[in-house]
């Protein structure tokens, strides 16, 4: 009996050393964070960063969609981070500042379309009950070494990356962007994109979409209430888009609409921005250029209310 649990306990202790060396790699900091290789990983990380990470010093945070995501959050703030997540919208984001104790000071959120992929879109769900889930939350938060950005194959990933660009923050969002490292962006593919939205666009909002408009703006509503009765000073905004999707008759009636759910004598909005040619890569999504002009504006604004 004893000769065949030999080779169990063998491979147990090979797996806990290893474990441990890995472990103490992590702690170490010679396993590099990795920021992640696809778009679910990605918010994944960026989720359990701001749980388990010290949040003291992070004054301003950015809730929303994929939209709000192309905003880097250090032309706002060297304390701003962003909980903007692809595929997703400002209500998970919403969701996860609430569970924590430490709240920002500034809340920027998020006001489009993408509000429908709410707190009852499934994804949201599994994604905010996969980083509650009891048990794994206090092994996360215990051991470092099983979050997401510590997974062996990200992290090599990672590593590569930026030991053949030599930059020092790679994130995955900017990298279908166009910049200076990077191949640009076919000009004939961007105009049809966009021309896509323009005719996906160029009707009326239906009843059934407007009426769940409205549903999940009341669950934001609700969300907006909590977080000022704890101090969390909530600021609204409509990121910018290309001139002709914006001027689209859905694109019209969804900003009014959102005005009227969201009046300014009650909530406070970022103002518009200067008119300008705001540059997209599919219509809605802005590339690097426009999304670091429209973060320093962000960034100006927020400096003037201050004072």
């Amino acid at each position: 009996m004893a000769n065949r649990l030999r080779p169990i306990f063998i491979s147990f202790l090979i797996c806990i050393f290893f474990l441990t060396l890995y472990h103490t790699l992590v702690l170490g900091g010679v396993v590099l964070p990795s920021d992640g290789i696809n778009g679910p990983q990605s918010n994944t990380i960026k989720a359990q960063r701001y749980i388990y990470h010290q949040k003291s010093e992070r004054e301003i945070v950015l809730v929303g969609s994929s939209i709000t995501a192309r905003l880097d959050p250090e032309y706002i703030s060297p304390q701003a981070v962003s909980l903007a997540l692809l595929g997703m919208s400002s209500p998970t984001g919403l969701q996860i500042i609430e569970r924590e104790k430490v709240k920002p000071k500034i809340l920027l959120v998020e006001l489009s379309e993408t509000i429908l992929k709410g707190e009852k879109y499934k994804a949201s769900q599994d994604f905010i009950g996969n980083l509650y889930q009891p048990l794994f939350y206090f092994i996360r938060l215990q051991f470092p070494m099983f979050r997401q950005e510590y997974q062996p194959l990200s992290s090599i990933i990672q590593s590569s990356i930026k030991a053949v660009t030599n930059e020092k923050k790679v994130s995955f969002r900017f990298l279908e962007e166009a910049n200076s490292t990077q191949k640009q962006i076919d000009p004939g593919l961007i105009e049809k994109l966009i021309r896509q939205q323009i005719q996906t666009k160029k009707n009326p909002i239906s009843e059934g979409v407007k009426n769940a408009i409205i549903e999940e703006s009341e669950y934001i509503k609700t969300k907006i209430t909590q977080l000022k009765n704890a101090g969390v000073r909530v600021i609204l905004m409509d990121v910018p888009n290309e001139q002709r999707v914006k001027d689209t008759i859905v694109e019209k009636q969804l900003r009014e609409l959102l005005r009227d759910i969201f009046p300014e004598n009650i909530y406070e909005w970022l103002p518009e921005p200067p008119s300008r040619e705001w540059k997209t890569n599919d219509g809605i999504h802005l590339v690097t250029s426009s999304a670091k002009e429209y973060a320093n504006f962000v960034r100006t604004q927020l400096f003037k209310t201050a004072q």
